[in-house]
């Protein structure tokens, strides 16, 4: 016990470090970017604070290209933004750490009950095994028509943890193990920058597109970063 409890505790210590490492490197960026003389600086004028992203997009048989627009006034290929997601305001400006890609199965459009999933349950989705191919792909990020991202593979983010569901969900099928801290997340190195005022493209390409998706099932990427408030002059 006493063992397990170091352990324990050694992980919060090392997870508080990272975290502590990705704030100034992220500081650092809007020191540089923005013209600062110091990350102190930065930080006073910005409040810079730890924030996600949550951008949601709608699966569809037979499509091998999904683009995931950032900004709270642009709507997806479903002509909505769903209340669960979380977009950057125009007027601010955030450095992602860290990226995590999910498959959801809300019971509609305005749910807000469903979990995140680190791969294709069976048992969460009848056409699980056809939705594996949402995991053969790739990531890019494009800036003002720079490309920072090329060819980031969606496998890294594929976690089906020890103890998974074996039936129903109930008394005898417990749900897949998730930490949501850490799973299906990876971390984004070097940083990129993503502005209310820039052009930012966020896209996932297929090797190839499954033939069929379950009825209101989406894709969820997560950005976990750095925010800087009121940054972004907007016109």
């Amino acid at each position: 016990m006493a063992d397990t409890i170091q352990l324990l505790n050694l992980i919060v210590m090392i997870n508080s470090i990272a975290a502590r490492d990705d704030f100034e490197h992220a500081a650092d960026l809007f020191t540089e970017s923005f013209g600062f003389r110091s990350r102190k600086e930065a930080i006073e004028a910005f409040k810079l604070t730890q924030s996600a992203l949550r951008l949601e997009q709608p699966l569809a048989a037979n499509t091998n290209q999904y683009a995931f627009p950032i900004l709270d006034n642009q709507t997806g290929a479903g002509g909505q933004i769903f209340n669960t997601e979380l977009r950057l305001r125009q007027q601010d400006t955030f450095v992602p750490t860290h990226v995590g890609l999910f498959l959801a199965a809300p019971s509609g459009a305005t749910d807000a009950t469903f979990r995140l999933n680190s791969y294709p349950n069976q048992f969460v989705f009848a056409n699980a095994l056809q939705m594996r191919a949402l995991y053969n792909g790739e990531m890019k990020i494009m800036v003002n028509n720079y490309q920072y991202t090329y060819s980031w593979d969606l496998q890294r983010h594929w976690v089906s943890n020890q103890t998974q569901q074996t039936a129903a969900f109930g008394a005898a099928s417990p749900e897949d193990q998730f930490d949501g801290s850490c799973d299906g997340f990876f971390p984004m190195q070097p940083y990129v920058l993503f502005g209310g005022a820039q052009n930012v493209q966020i896209t996932i390409n297929l090797r190839s597109a499954p033939t069929a998706v379950d009825a209101n099932s989406r894709y969820v990427m997560i950005f976990r970063g750095v925010l800087a408030q009121n940054s972004t002059p907007v016109s």
